[in-house]
């Protein structure tokens, strides 16, 4: 399913593997370097990859929802970025 507002396709998903939630090496490596979450990582760097990406992220508390919310306020460098989009490489390889 996808929306359009004012000209732009937006393409909202549940992109964190819901109860049983992505877990990769990689990211806990980078969500400990940035002193965050590491679903608040994940979603950050899902946010940063385009402007037309609306997260379903979920929650089961209030104090989650603070979580995701500062996702969309954490700037990850280039370097972690990168290195995020390596997770896709790995998965691949695995045939996940």
């Amino acid at each position: 399913m996808s929306f359009q507002a004012s000209g732009s396709l937006f393409v909202p998903f549940f992109p964190l593997g819901g109860f049983s939630s992505l877990q990769s090496p990689i990211l806990d490596v980078a969500a400990a370097s940035l002193g965050a979450p590491a679903r608040q990582v994940a979603l950050a760097w899902l946010l940063q990859r385009s402007p037309n990406i609306l997260i379903i992220a979920g929650t089961s508390s209030v104090e989650h929802l603070h979580e995701n919310l500062k996702a969309a306020t954490l700037q990850l460098p280039s370097e972690t970025v990168a290195q995020l989009n390596e997770i896709a490489v790995v998965m691949k390889s695995q045939g996940s």
